[in-house]
């Protein structure tokens, strides 16, 4: 009895090969990161409160303890890092976690500075949250909470996947890709 099977010759064979790489596009959340990291970066070199208090001459110590006699290291100490890590998850694709960690922590040190500021403010007569806190400390706050928003918005980054339709396993020749 014959046989009716087709044996294909091995050095000619058609192969299916994908490379996936990313490509940057503007996305929601990449545009927000921006932003955010754009506004915490420009509130630390803007007064948090009256009488010119800029973050780096409040205490990081001021966070926890509002009696404090400690000068430094400063609140920069905490700012710095979130807004590097605000900015690392706008740039990276798929990091929209570290958007969201640098978004909560701005949120932490904005609430944390206020908490502090206001018990301080309870020991004066008169004297009330919203007339001492100055532009940097809004900025920072919407800047944390833009920054949180944007970890849950598609950042824009696309996985392209590049397709070559044939590969010749005889030589080292490929077809072009098509994508």
């Amino acid at each position: 009895m014959a046989s009716t099977h087709h044996i294909e010759p091995t050095g000619r064979r058609d192969r299916v090969v994908q490379r996936a790489s990313w490509i940057p596009a503007l996305g929601p959340g990449m545009v927000l990161g921006a932003v955010a990291t754009l506004g915490v970066v420009v509130a630390l070199f803007m007064s948090w409160r009256t009488t010119d208090v800029h973050p780096s001459g409040v205490p990081f110590a001021f966070l926890f303890d509002n009696g404090t006699t400690a000068h430094d290291p400063s609140i920069l100490l905490a700012l710095i890092p979130f807004a590097v890590v605000l900015g690392v998850g706008t740039v990276m694709p798929g990091a929209s976690a570290a958007r969201i960690i640098g978004g909560l922590g701005v949120l932490a040190v904005v609430t944390l500075f206020a908490i502090q500021l206001n018990q301080q403010l309870d020991k004066l007569p008169g004297a009330n949250l919203g007339d001492v806190l100055e532009t940097g400390f809004y900025v920072a706050a919407i800047s944390g909470f833009v920054g949180l928003v944007s970890g849950f918005l598609p950042s824009g980054w696309a996985r392209r996947t590049e397709t070559a339709s044939r590969v010749d396993l005889g030589s080292d020749l490929y077809d072009e890709p098509r994508i």
